[in-house]
């Protein structure tokens, strides 16, 4: 009989279970594309700013973007938007999806083309938690 446990490292279960979920979608949808990229913004040889994402079947996931204080409000931010939704159109992306908290950077997305799909509220101290898209 099967038993649960529970884990403090994560590798082995996260691969078993990735690698079920993969075969899984393919027996589904077919092989599909998969990419993982990072676009960064450099001030010599340091990382100032960067954007991580990946692209599964045609769609951007943008999982982390992150600018040190100094550079932001400076159009640096649009510029790396930019570049991570070019370098997906590449790939074959046609849409993009993040999420992002209220204290975070709902407005820049907003700027930036995203329209906000959904919401949860409930973290502590009242912040809350937005889903983004936009069609690429």
């Amino acid at each position: 009989m099967p038993k649960i446990s529970v884990e403090r490292t994560v590798t082995q279960t996260k691969k078993a279970v990735l690698g079920g979920l993969l075969h899984y979608n393919n027996e589904k949808m077919g092989k599909q594309k998969y990419k993982r990229f990072a676009i960064s913004l450099r001030q010599g040889d340091k990382i100032v700013g960067g954007i991580v994402g990946e692209v599964w079947t045609a769609v951007l996931f943008i999982q982390l973007f992150w600018m040190e204080q100094k550079f932001r409000n400076k159009g640096f931010g649009a510029k790396l938007i930019k570049a991570i939704e070019d370098e997906a159109r590449r790939f074959g992306a046609t849409r993009s999806y993040l999420d992002t908290m209220s204290f975070q950077a709902p407005g820049f997305y907003r700027a930036n083309g995203y329209k906000e799909f959904g919401s949860i509220e409930g973290y502590p101290g009242g912040v809350t938690r937005h889903w983004f898209t936009k069609s690429l």
